[in-house]
């Protein structure tokens, strides 16, 4: 497993990292702004009356003004002094809030109270706020961009390493259980609305079984679990995926109808979701030659969300989306145990909006096929390229199936 783990990060490219929010904090003639990882660490500092840690010298008992760059949403805050009270005024221009007012004795206490009104979700405000999220910016955990927890559900309901197998077992002439392990890693550029590049490094760690029956129908299960790091801002992520592999004709055209589960959860960037998804799958094979083969890939899948708690927080995004996959791929083979597979995807998003609801990818993959006593009776290599308006993503994936 290290030898893969390495084999994977020596293909993924890394640059230096944009902080995914920031902070401009402004109290009389004294300005500053500074970087942060995590929204939690800012709001730390509001809820525990150290933003002199920001700016030096503030005054918690003074007016002051801070905006608040929310990966990629601008939030304001005010305190203002009352006197015997202090007010806190929290605007989101973009989604239309204004003038939410909070109150306290101290600054503190009424960012405390603003603080439970997010947690608690009134008046939808976290809801919004998430929504804002996925359609305007392409940072969020849970959609509106390729390498968030919607998308890689899409990508292996699509692809499906775990029933991805039939040619292996036939080229072998095998059936029964068959465990898959397949690592992958890949890097995504990103581009929000201010024009600053981001990187999110994702590891995939997709585990699962399938049980293939001597008359070609599969039955798979699978785990996949996945790490992303967006600029020092982490997000963890797991899928839980039951698939049917139906053969319509021949060993050339199967059906792959599947249920889907998945939860990510990010403290750093307060986002996270539990998705459910349909899909089904269709897979055409057409034989150009006795070693070439080209195959149409089709897909349809329906994805929504569900509440989820975050540190606390009731996050709800309110998603309801369709997805349409298709492809083509062509196969090669180079012997009878190797082959090479080029291969073009087209991925579009319908229903709730998404920051990026369109993208494509190529790539290609090595096979290597073993015969049926050794440990390993198939592996894949695959490196691929996505791109859409403001995105691009390099993937390295490393497939082992025993």
């Amino acid at each position: 497993m290290k030898k893969v783990l390495v084999f994977l990060f020596l293909l993924i490219p890394f640059s230096a990292k944009a902080d995914l929010f920031t902070i401009t904090l402004s109290q009389g003639t004294n300005t500053t702004t500074q970087g942060f990882t995590s929204v939690m660490d800012i709001f730390d500092q509001f809820e525990n009356g150290t933003l002199n840690t920001i700016l030096a010298g503030y005054d918690t008992t003074a007016d002051a003004d801070a905006f608040l760059d929310f990966r990629g949403i601008r939030m304001d805050l005010k305190y203002r002094n009352l006197g015997s009270l202090q007010q806190l005024v929290f605007d989101v221009p973009s989604i239309g809030i204004n003038n939410l007012l909070f109150y306290g004795a101290t600054q503190e206490e009424a960012f405390d109270a603003f603080k439970e009104y997010l947690k608690s979700n009134q008046d939808d405000l976290l809801t919004k706020i998430l929504k804002e999220s996925v359609s305007s910016t392409p940072y969020d955990a849970v959609a509106g961009n390729p390498s968030s927890l919607m998308s890689q559900m899409v990508d292996i309901a699509f692809s499906n390493p775990t029933l991805n197998i039939t040619n292996q077992a036939v080229t072998s002439n095998q059936s029964g259980g068959f465990v898959i392990l397949s690592p992958s890693g890949g890097t995504h550029k990103i581009t929000g609305e201010d024009g600053i590049e981001r990187t999110a490094t994702t590891i995939n760690l997709p585990l699962g079984y399938t049980f293939k029956f001597d008359n070609n129908w599969a039955l798979g299960i699978d785990m996949p679990l996945s790490y992303i790091d967006l600029d020092g801002s982490i997000t963890y992520a797991a899928q839980l995926g039951v698939s049917l592999q139906i053969p319509l004709y021949k060993d050339k055209w199967s059906l792959v109808v599947s249920g889907r589960v998945g939860a990510t959860a990010s403290e750093d960037s307060l986002s996270g979701g539990i998705l459910y998804m349909a899909s089904v799958t269709s897979n055409y094979r057409f034989d150009l030659s006795d070693k070439t083969s080209l195959t149409v890939m089709n897909m349809y899948g329906h994805i929504q969300d569900y509440t989820l708690d975050v540190k606390g927080y009731d996050i709800e995004y309110g998603l309801k989306n369709n997805v349409f996959k298709n492809g083509v791929s062509v196969k090669q083979n180079l012997s009878e145990k190797t082959a090479l597979t080029v291969f073009g995807y087209d991925t579009r998003y319908t229903g709730s909006d998404l920051y990026i609801d369109a993208y494509d990818e190529i790539g290609l993959s090595f096979t290597r096929y073993f015969s049926g006593d050794g440990f390993f009776t198939g592996m894949d290599v695959t490196a691929s390229y996505t791109f859409g308006d403001n995105y691009k993503a390099y993937r390295a994936e490393l497939s082992f199936l025993f």
